[in-house]
């Protein structure tokens, strides 16, 4: 990979494809709040009073098409925030041309996709990335300093929800243009906990894959149920047809457990240092009461999680990998291994054909 020169001030020109709710909300804002870095300076979309509100906004150069981004001279990295079925042959044209490429995601539809991608940029000694900015979401941290901790034991069930009654109309109902729930928010959650066990072997054991509530053909309703080799089982379930959300995250441990939302974890444990040795009677229960009589010397805490700007962390570690050198947060390895298994749910549990 070619970088600059350590403590380079040079600020990238960046080509959006796509100025939908993502490329404009997400990514665009983004980039703006590092200006000292980064500078939109192509556009483009199918809907013509998008590129005239960027040109108006930004002073960037709208191109009617996306390979007019891709192959503008002043564009050094390529965002492709356009429908999902597109972001491979993009991703490949922009490397081809000698671009640096982030991807929303899903990065790509398989694993053979995300190897071609993985090739191209090696070829072009260039960059390739999928926009995970969840990975740097708040409460994600929190969860993995509190397991390093060691106050909850040893993890047996990680589990991460996103859940809410939504009846979507829109293309990522539709499965010709790689919609679905799967894609659009498992993707997030299931990168989020496989980040938790980076150095495990994680299989498949289950999943229930439905199409219930929303337009379209796609699922929107998605639970993998997963094992680490020698460690925790995982569940991440996203649903648009959950009328009472669960927390979003629950996990269990040999000494504890964290349940909560993004915003607020609660944590109960125990330390098993403090309890004296039991041993099991095989006699008749006393009083034919069974169980226990102990009071465990439990502690709690409410964790407040603090709050990040998921979108500018990406970028800034972006600016970071090309400017200094540094490693790559979201790497194609990591992406690689959710999608792998985001197939292997699908073809588990296969969508109704009417």
């Amino acid at each position: 990979m070619t970088t600059s020169l350590p403590n380079s001030s040079r600020i990238h020109n960046v080509g959006i494809i796509g100025l939908g709710r993502s490329g404009w909300d997400i990514h665009a804002r983004g980039l703006l709040a590092l200006k000292d870095k980064f500078r939109v300076s192509a556009v483009t979309d199918p809907v013509a009073s998008r590129r005239d509100e960027a040109v108006e906004l930004w002073g960037c150069t709208a191109h009617l098409d996306a390979e007019a981004v891709i192959n503008d001279p002043d564009v050094d990295i390529v965002v492709i925030a356009s429908p999902s079925h597109t972001h491979v042959d993009l991703g490949l044209l922009t490397l081809a041309a000698g671009k640096h490429a982030i991807l929303e995601k899903p990065m790509a539809a398989s694993v053979d996709d995300i190897d071609r991608l993985v090739a191209a940029s090696a070829a072009a000694d260039r960059v390739v990335t999928c926009f995970h900015n969840n990975r740097f979401e708040g409460s994600l941290a929190a969860v993995g300093a509190i397991v390093a901790s060691g106050r909850i034991g040893e993890p047996i069930l990680i589990r991460r929800c996103i859940h809410r009654y939504s009846r979507r109309a829109d293309w990522q109902t539709l499965r010709k243009f790689g919609g679905g729930e799967l894609a659009n928010q498992v993707s997030h959650y299931l990168d989020q906990v496989l980040s938790l066990v980076p150095d495990s072997e994680v299989s498949l054991l289950a999943a229930d894959v439905r199409h219930l509530v929303s337009a379209g053909d796609a699922e929107d309703h998605a639970k993998l149920i997963l094992r680490a080799a020698g460690g925790p089982l995982l569940e991440v379930e996203g649903s648009a047809a959950v009328a009472i959300p669960q927390p979003a995250w629950f996990v269990v441990g040999t000494a504890g457990t964290i349940s909560g939302s993004t915003r607020e974890l609660a944590v109960r444990w125990v330390d098993p240092a403090t309890l004296p040795e039991i041993t099991a009677d095989d006699g008749p229960a006393e009083d034919r009461r069974y169980g226990s009589a102990e009071v465990l010397p439990w502690q709690e805490e409410t964790v407040m999680v603090e709050s990040t700007n998921r979108t500018t962390i990406f970028y800034q570690n972006f600016y970071d990998v090309l400017e200094h050198g540094a490693e790559l947060a979201i790497t194609p390895a990591s992406v690689r291994r959710q999608i792998g298994l985001i197939n292997q749910a699908r073809t588990t549990e296969p969508l109704p054909t009417s």
